[in-house]
């Protein structure tokens, strides 16, 4: 047998991950001539958000294939962008020295660079139940984490499922073509995707989660009406409860045992801190970055899942969790190593999706986690109707303002501190941009005064629910 030979690459920017935050990362590197930039991916890159429609085959047809990027021909990345592309692992970071290996299919790869990015993204998290994981396992370079420890993906027991990239999306593909009932633990926004994928598949469908209700980004009072629909599709649905083992064909919960030919764990994700820690880095919930993406250590920037961000409206540190900010954030840390003036806009967290033909969105703080935080709240509930009411086509929708009493330190009076929906309707991607804005520039609901409604009798009804909201505060807020 032949000797697999150590390769050595010069970089003037090395980029750690093929994620969002690592492709738009080489992609402004390219744009920007900070070249040669090296990609380091353990995986195909895929667009991580649409791998549970791959799955259901309802809205991509195609299957999970269609959701892989080719490097050799995708259009959104740059001519010949393969031959910038390293598939393995990295192992070790030698920040003095500006060096990193990496472990591969061919190899063991060293590359030495000027500037480093990391954008390791995050794996799936699975509690420390006992039978999820199996005795042997290969050396794939894909992990998870159980428990607070990272485990190799290969470990996973037979009939343990996560879903977070391209073998993991065709893995499930395969479980429903050949499975009658699966239990899917966890209900945010991938979980539900999941639970949809799976029923369009003809899949019976069981969703645990440990929280009192389903949705963590919503209020109760707003993931009822998701719980609702859930239970409308036939889906069996176990709150506030706890997965305790596996064996295969059973589920042992604390309430009990449910008959399972799978269980599909989207019980969250936890970023990946391993190399950032063995470098030294400043972490606190994630890798501590300026609003230019500088880490602790010069030549370092970070993006992505790994990377915490202050939210805007309270100035706590949070882990988004969101693709499109690490975009963002992967075009300011580029800007700032091609030494343009950057900086991450103000950001707070959000998240948008379906389930059953049921849309929920979610900005900022839901009532429950601003009470946690121990901030001092008001919640806002507003009926809404996507029609003007003598349309019968028009669809039911509730919206959720939280606000600031204005009596925590930083806080103002009456400041937008989060926004919910739920609409049987029409998509609220548009509107929970508008709320992104609202909540990370610390807007009042008085300042709603300042955003025009647009109607139109095709569109939306004729009553302006800003003005609403502002009516609706005026009886709510405490006087002063």
């Amino acid at each position: 047998m032949s000797e697999k030979k150590e390769a050595v690459r010069a970089a003037k920017l090395l980029i750690v991950g093929g994620g969002p935050g690592g492709r738009v990362s080489y992609i402004t590197a390219r744009r920007f001539g900070v070249e040669p930039a090296v990609m380091v991916m353990n995986e195909e890159p895929t667009v991580i958000c649409s791998l549970p429609y791959g799955v259901g085959r309802r809205l991509i047809p195609d299957g999970p294939e269609a959701t892989v990027v080719d490097l050799s021909r995708e259009k959104r990345l740059p001519p010949n962008a393969a031959k910038d592309v390293v598939f393995g692992s990295v192992t070790t970071i030698d920040a003095a020295a500006k060096t990193a290996t990496v472990a591969g299919p061919a190899g063991e790869t060293q590359i030495a660079y000027e500037n480093l990015i990391l954008a390791p993204g995050a794996v799936p998290w699975l509690p420390p139940a006992e039978g999820i994981l199996k005795e042997k396992g290969g050396a794939s370079g894909l992990m998870v984490a159980v428990g607070d420890r990272l485990v190799e993906r290969s470990f996973l027991a037979d009939g343990v499922y996560v879903l977070r990239g391209a073998q993991d999306a065709r893995a499930l593909d395969e479980l429903a073509a050949r499975v009658q009932k699966v239990a899917v633990v966890g209900t945010g926004a991938v979980g539900l995707e999941i639970i949809e994928a799976l029923s369009d598949r003809g899949v019976g469908v069981v969703a645990v989660e440990a929280l009192p209700h389903a949705v963590s980004a919503l209020d109760a009072d707003m993931a009822a009406a998701v719980e609702r629909r859930l239970r409308e599709r036939g889906v069996e649905l176990h709150l506030n409860d706890a997965v305790l083992s596996w064996t295969p064909g059973t589920l042992t919960l604390r309430s009990g045992e449910l008959a399972a030919d799978a269980v599909v764990f989207a019980s969250g994700v936890r970023p990946r801190l391993d190399l950032a820690r063995a470098m030294g880095l400043k972490i606190e919930r994630g890798i501590v970055v300026d609003a230019a993406q500088r880490t602790s250590l010069p030549s370092v920037w970070a993006v992505g899942d790994a990377a915490q961000v202050a939210d805007a409206a309270s100035g706590r540190s949070v882990l988004p969790l969101i693709g499109t900010l690490a975009m963002r954030q992967a075009m300011t840390a580029v800007m700032d190593v091609a030494g343009l003036p950057a900086q991450l806009p103000p950001a707070t967290l959000w998240g948008v999706s379906e389930i059953f033909g049921l849309h929920w969105g979610a900005v900022g703080w839901s009532e429950e986690a601003a009470r946690r935080a121990g901030f001092n709240v008001i919640p806002l509930s507003l009926p809404v109707r996507s029609r003007d009411p003598f349309m019968p086509s028009g669809k039911d929708a509730v919206w959720k303002v939280v606000l600031s009493t204005g009596e925590d330190e930083g806080f103002k009076p009456g400041q937008i501190l989060g926004f919910q929906i739920v609409s049987a309707g029409d998509s609220p991607v548009h509107l929970a941009e508008r709320f992104v804005d609202i909540v990370a520039r610390r807007e009042t609901v008085q300042d709603l005064f300042g955003h025009y409604f647009i109607h139109s009798p095709a569109h939306n009804s004729v009553d302006d629910p800003f003005l609403a909201l502002i009516a609706l505060a005026m009886e709510k807020m405490p006087r002063r």
